[in-house]
């Protein structure tokens, strides 16, 4: 196996995370409403693909490709590795937004308090990792760009003093269009190459 590809499995942590807080804010609304909601099966159903789909989707695309089993659907297999690497490249922006997004709705759902433990601390740490792991190779220093980024909304939103129910919708719509906007491109992309 060639040496990105171990790379490409620490890509891993972001999505993993994300599923896991899927599970805790979904435990965090079952125990708000004191029943089963809709929302919490959703972001419990969410949670398994986080966790156990895309990882092993993931490994399964790369075990294939590496080790050419299947060689009859390789074309599907590239393309689905392609989308794989922008997946966990761009995306790792709109899951760390929504993993703040989700920590800042139980925060909210907590009685508000402290903020920065349970919610900047875990944002500029997943920022920092992608910043470093994903982007270190990246042409024009967007490594550094993305790393300003996370300390500037952090710096921003700190000084502004938004709420973390505010905190949560700001994050939550901010993922969303990030999501859009990587399929976009990578639809683009995936024609031009």
């Amino acid at each position: 196996m060639e040496g990105y590809r171990y790379q490409q499995f620490a890509y891993l942590v972001v999505p993993f995370a994300a599923g896991v807080e899927l599970f805790l804010t979904a435990k965090c609304e079952r125990n708000k409403s004191r029943k089963e909601c809709a929302m919490s099966v959703l972001m419990d159903a969410l949670g398994y693909v986080f966790v156990g789909l895309i990882p092993a989707l993931f490994v399964f695309t790369i075990l294939s490709l590496e080790n050419h089993y299947l060689s009859q659907i390789v074309p599907v297999l590239h393309r689905l590795d392609r989308y794989g690497v922008m997946f966990f490249f761009l995306g790792s922006w709109w899951q760390v937004f929504l993993i703040t997004s989700l920590r800042a709705r139980r925060s909210a759902a907590g009685k508000g308090g402290k903020m920065f433990l349970s919610v900047w601390m875990p944002y500029l740490a997943y920022g920092a990792f992608i910043s470093a792991l994903i982007l270190w190779v990246a042409p024009w220093n967007l490594m550094w760009v993305s790393f300003l980024w996370f300390v500037g909304t952090f710096g921003l939103f700190s000084v502004i003093g938004v709420s973390s129910a505010k905190l949560s919708k700001i994050f939550f719509v901010l993922s969303i269009s990030v999501l859009v906007c990587e399929n976009i491109l990578f639809i683009i992309l995936d024609a031009i190459v």
